[in-house]
């Protein structure tokens, strides 16, 4: 809710500075981006953890309710599975941006900093969704 807050009153900002034509923020377009990434990446996470998640349930709804569970277990351990090696992905892409120097074009804001804050997010979309998967399996009859 912050990176929002913030995106939302950079944008205002720049664009009543541009319209008066003193030139805008320097830099806002890449500053944007990076902020949008981060409400999108550490959104996943907490979506999951509080079942926000939008899911079409048309088939499993008319599934029996061990095979709704084991539906659900199943389509939870793959989706941790992705998430897992997307995160491990992440983690080394970070090595790659910190040794490239890559950064935004006019103030030099480091890309990596914001890729490991994706990479963390990831993992812990991943821990949640195993979570669930463990939490679906050992639910009683």
């Amino acid at each position: 809710m912050a990176a929002m807050f913030l995106l939302m009153c950079m944008t205002t900002i720049d664009t009543i500075l541009r319209k008066a034509a003193l030139g805008g923020i320097t830099d806002s377009f890449d500053i944007t981006e990076i902020f949008l990434v981060l409400i999108i990446f550490c959104g996943f996470a907490f979506l999951e953890s509080e079942k926000g998640h939008v899911r079409v349930d048309v088939f499993l709804n008319s599934f029996p309710k061990t095979l709704k569970r084991i539906t659900n277990a199943i389509m939870y351990l793959l989706s941790a599975g992705t998430l897992i090696v997307l995160a491990y992905a992440m983690f080394r892409y970070i090595v790659v941006r910190y040794n490239s120097n890559a950064a935004t074009q006019i103030l030099r804001i480091p890309h990596w900093p914001f890729v490991a804050i994706i990479a963390v997010a990831l993992a812990l979309y991943a821990i949640t969704t195993l979570l669930h998967a463990i939490e679906i399996a050992a639910e009683k009859d």
